[in-house]
């Protein structure tokens, strides 16, 4: 496992975010290290959802919960962030 850095209990909100931030992404970055393509986009549940689906859900609420929490506007996804943002297709990327 790579190292994770430890979230300070002491110190700024904005440093204490950017570390909690990398250190989630790190372990699921981990979590999918050394599998194939056809290991990342197999369905795993009766809806479809897959391990890069589950990658695509956290991009979209983060950056979400960004914009929300900035006043920015949110620009429009290419898929349904209803029905499709737990599943990537064989064109997705």
């Amino acid at each position: 496992m790579p190292r994770v850095p430890h979230v300070p209990y002491t110190g700024g909100e904005k440093e204490s975010l950017h570390i909690s931030l990398d250190r989630h992404r790190d372990v699921v970055l981990w979590k999918l290290e050394g599998l194939d393509d056809e290991q990342l986009r197999r369905p795993m549940t009766p809806t479809g959802t897959n391990l890069l689906g589950l990658v695509k859900h956290l991009a979209t609420v983060e950056y979400g919960w960004f914009c929300a929490a900035f006043g920015r506007p949110t620009e429009t996804f290419w898929f349904d962030t209803a029905t499709e943002d737990m599943t990537v297709g064989p064109d997705e990327t």
